[in-house]
């Protein structure tokens, strides 16, 4: 009991914290980039809704870190539980393991949000705006079918095949340890 207290105060606070560094980057932050809705459901970002020109401090680096926490949180508290049989009915910390992924899927909207802020900011970062919106919409539902029990192993995978997606979109790769020295 002790330990889900001090998690849910940690995430409080963590809240507490991105809160606050979203209004202190008010005065600075773009508008949030409008989206439309096409007949398929998936959202689009309009040219209209990104910047010509950076309007944020580095929207490169603040996007990265957004995502790799959200990628991280994800993983962590969505993904790997339900691989593992710990959302089914009768298992083992069920409920501290919906709790846990019920905050994180806030968290980690509030950080795509974010994301999304960042990526609208600037004209190189823009296109991704779209990907981001589907997986919000994405890790929604799976977050609402975990909570009634009836999510399925291709719900949790479409998640994070969109996740996947977007890291091969932006071309990130693992480094490799061959090239490192002394690891020979």
């Amino acid at each position: 009991m002790g330990r889900a207290i001090a998690l849910v105060m940690g995430l409080m606070i963590l809240m507490g914290g991105i809160a606050a560094c979203h209004s202190s980057n008010s005065t600075q932050a773009a508008p949030p980039a409008s989206q439309t809705v096409s007949s398929a459901g998936s959202q689009t970002a309009t040219p209209a809704s990104c910047a010509s020109v950076g309007t944020r401090k580095i929207p490169k680096t603040r996007l990265l870190a957004d995502l790799a926490l959200t990628y991280g949180a994800f993983h962590r508290y969505l993904y790997k539980p339900y691989q593992a049989g710990t959302f089914r009915k009768g298992a083992h910390g069920r409920t501290t393991a919906i709790i846990k992924a019920g905050l994180a899927t806030a968290v980690i909207v509030k950080l795509l949000s974010n994301a999304q802020q960042n990526a609208a900011a600037d004209p190189t970062l823009c296109k991704y705006v779209p990907s981001m919106g589907n997986i919000k919409a994405s890790l929604s539902t799976l977050a609402a079918k975990i909570k009634g029990g009836s999510a399925t192993s291709s719900d949790a995978d479409s998640t994070n095949s969109l996740f996947d997606q977007l890291k091969n979109s932006t071309g990130f790769t693992a480094p490799s340890t061959d090239a490192l020295p002394g690891l020979g």
